[in-house]
């Protein structure tokens, strides 16, 4: 029983938290699809805990700053199509959440 306790702790340990936004609406525009599957929604950060993913969601939300300000790798600079949108930024940090690595809702991701 220990055994099975200690991989149990082991691989709950390998869990993280990704701060997710949604896809940009392909009809409204400077506005997002909050209702697309979490499986379409884009992984900004990441984080080792909750508390973590929540304070930097929460700041951005405080500032109405872009979700993808904190992509460290530039691989979200594509959704930058023509400059800053900040009622796009906006649309996306008010909707933004923070999801465990492991969700389940997470299957099919690219």
């Amino acid at each position: 029983m220990g055994r099975l306790n200690s991989r149990h702790t082991a691989a709950l340990a390998f869990v993280g938290w990704y701060l997710m936004m949604p896809p940009d609406s392909a009809k409204v525009p400077h506005s997002v699809d909050s209702e697309a599957p979490l499986s379409h929604w884009i992984a900004v950060a990441t984080f080792d805990t909750s508390d973590n993913c929540e304070k930097a969601l929460a700041e951005l939300q405080n500032k109405n700053q872009d979700p993808i300000e904190l992509d460290k790798t530039g691989k979200l600079q594509r959704l930058r199509k023509r400059g800053p949108d900040p009622a796009l930024g906006r649309a996306r940090a008010i909707n933004a959440g923070c999801v465990e690595s492991d969700d389940f809702r997470l299957k099919g991701r690219k």
